[in-house]
């Protein structure tokens, strides 16, 4: 009989549920609005109705529910902790108790980023890496650690925040990215439709195509930032792969030149080979397979 996962990946905007095979296939999808400034009761009432939609014709094979949060999570209990775009009702909340007495299922929680490590691991570039790094790149940057085969989560299960590791002494403690835009002409703002707060790692990319110098100095910069992080991740963990994923991620190539160079400039002599960086191969749907493979690691 073939087993599958039941699965969301609940984010400020949009919530995606999936049905997952044991292999990473995605049998059944369903996309809907998070619809946060509603409240977390009907949230949740929409989430379980999604999972209780997408499960219905194969009710009986589904090993378990995973759920990934754009938020911190508590591992085990599924407490998230000031999630930054679902409002601060959901601070200290969990979702598992609830759908688990909805669905009559197990129900399994992590934050998104690290269910990207997970991913990756298991059905992406990551397989057959005993120790390896996934990082997300986009409007932000967050990520996961796999060690001898097992999720890295840290003493209190807040480990491998890689957004937040400091790689400017002098640089501002918030970035939000829109600084760099505001006194500048660029076609960034054009494809923004003259706002400049809309200005998003996609618009960057599509920019820096089009040989925007400002969006390619952007870029320039993000890859001298990510040189950084991976050369620290390099000499602390020694990966067999870093892999990179998220909206500026799927870019890898774009980077590339910034970063070999600054490894092999900056790195120990040992990490200056071949960079073992690759792009994510699960794209958008990473922290859903990661929260398919969380279920069938765990029930």
């Amino acid at each position: 009989m073939t087993e599958y996962a039941l699965v969301a990946d609940v984010g400020g905007t949009r919530t995606r549920v999936a049905l997952v095979d044991a292999t990473g296939g995605i049998v059944v999808r369903h996309s809907t609005e998070t619809l946060a400034r509603q409240g977390r009761d009907a949230v949740m009432n929409r989430l379980a109705d999604a999972l209780e939609h997408v499960a219905s014709e194969r009710r009986t094979e589904i090993k378990g529910v995973g759920l990934s949060l754009a938020s911190p999570v508590e591992p085990g209990t599924g407490v998230m902790y000031n999630p930054p775009n679902l409002g601060p009702e959901w601070h200290l909340f969990t979702p598992i108790p609830i759908l688990r007495e909805r669905l009559s299922l197990p129900v399994y929680a992590e934050n998104d980023a690290t269910l990207g490590a997970l991913g990756e691991h298991a059905f992406g570039a990551g397989r057959g890496c005993d120790n390896m790094v996934y990082m997300t790149v986009s409007t932000g940057i967050g990520g996961g650690i796999i060690i001898d085969g097992n999720l890295y989560t840290g003493t209190n299960g807040f480990g491998a925040e890689i957004g937040h590791m400091t790689i400017d002494q002098n640089g501002p403690l918030d970035n939000c990215g829109n600084g760099p835009v505001a006194g500048e002409r660029s076609v960034m703002i054009e494809f923004a439709g003259g706002d400049i707060a809309a200005v998003d790692a996609r618009i960057v990319v599509q920019a820096a195509h089009q040989d925007d110098a400002l969006a390619q100095s952007l870029m320039q910069e993000v890859g001298r930032s990510l040189a950084s992080g991976i050369i620290s991740l390099m000499h602390i963990f020694d990966p067999q792969l870093i892999v990179i994923g998220g909206g500026l991620g799927q870019n890898l190539d774009m980077f590339m030149p910034t970063i070999e160079p600054e490894v092999k400039r900056r790195a120990m002599a040992h990490f200056q080979g071949a960079v073992p960086v690759a792009k994510s191969q699960l794209g958008d749907d990473v922290s859903l397979l990661g929260a398919a493979a969380l279920v069938f690691k765990e029930a």
